[in-house]
């Protein structure tokens, strides 16, 4: 064996050690309570606190007994971001230690600005940790164990995402959109409550078949009221949600717009007697409106497309609903009798 080779050989021999030491330590590191974000099973999950240090804002996700969830105990969450969050709990993994040029940055960054995540499973804390930003080749994001000894980058193997866009304080954007998700067979009662008078009607759906009832009068099914479409009506209500939370209006606006007379009141009762009730007003013609003209070109005093509306008692914020969604069901009593 030559001088040349044997260089080179030592050299491999070297590498390879070096290979294998550095594997080993980072195995060492990677083992422990310190570095066990991720969850096996969401099933025991029953709250989750989420706090941001830099906005000093933070949402309390609480699970109820029919398996829906509340943000900060008022309002329904959106169960598709409630799916996103437990997903990335169970996916996520541990993809490298926080390397020693990039540490005092990661630790100080995360001091200031981290997001707080507590975990509770059947009523106790089960994990607590911090998430950071993502790092700068943005294919991780760095996650610290409340008392751990080190930082370190997660990921979900296989996908480009930012994880710390997951954990979020935002108290709208956690919330779920729907206003009546009730099956048929559920339903007890809906009622309409037009201003105009000559129009409400009541669907009772407590016997075997459901009837008609308008300006106290009940409807006799095929000879006076079409048992088809009031079936069918019944079948409507199982996913309507509104649009959005208008921008434009500040408190001032909200309260007048609740002072004036609504369209129409919508109330549905189910067969637990809960109740959900949604006010619904005009909304006048605005810069950005879509269709501000009728047909033969004179202008239009309020929106045809869009309407504002409250939720139950809450009169102290409106939402945007859209007739492409509630006119289905905005119905006069005149649409179920037989022509």
């Amino acid at each position: 064996m030559n001088r040349k080779t044997l260089i080179l050989l030592v050299a491999l021999i070297a590498i390879v050690g070096i290979y294998f030491l550095l594997n080993r330590n980072i195995a060492n590191t990677l083992t422990g309570s310190d570095r066990d974000f991720d969850f096996k099973s969401t099933a025991k999950i029953d709250k989750v606190f989420i706090s941001s240090r830099a906005t000093k804002k933070y949402v309390t996700l609480t699970k109820q007994a029919d398996s829906g969830w509340l943000v900060n105990d008022q309002f329904k969450v959106n169960p598709v971001q409630i799916d996103l969050l437990f997903s990335t709990l169970r996916k996520m993994r541990v993809k490298r230690p926080v390397s020693r040029h990039e540490k005092n940055t990661v630790v100080k960054d995360m001091t200031l600005n981290a997001t707080k995540v507590e975990i509770y499973e059947s009523g106790k804390v089960s994990k607590v940790f911090y998430v950071g930003q993502n790092t700068q080749d943005e294919m991780g994001t760095y996650f610290y164990m409340e008392n751990g000894k080190e930082p370190y980058v997660c990921h979900i193997p296989g996908q480009n995402a930012y994880l710390n866009s997951r954990f979020f304080t935002d108290v709208v954007a956690w919330r779920s959109k729907n206003i009546f998700n009730t099956k048929e067979e559920q339903i007890k009662t809906i009622e309409l409550q037009w201003t105009e008078p000559g129009k409400s009607f009541i669907i009772n759906n407590e016997q075997k078949e459901p009837v008609l009832i308008s300006e106290n009068r009940t409807y006799q099914n095929n000879t006076e009221a079409n048992l088809n479409k009031i079936r069918s009506y019944l079948k409507l209500w199982e996913n309507l949600s509104f649009e959005g939370f208008p921008i434009d209006l500040d408190a001032h606006d909200i309260d007048s717009i609740s002072r004036t007379q609504p369209l129409l009141i919508i109330s549905l009762t189910d067969k637990n007697n809960k109740v959900t009730r949604l006010t619904i007003h005009k909304k006048g013609i605005k810069e950005d409106s879509n269709i501000k003209f009728d047909q033969e070109g004179n202008p239009l005093q309020f929106e045809i497309e869009n309407f504002y509306a409250f939720i139950n008692d809450n009169k102290k914020e409106v939402v945007q609903i859209q007739d492409f969604v509630f006119g289905k069901v905005m119905k006069y009593n005149t649409d179920f009798l037989l022509k």
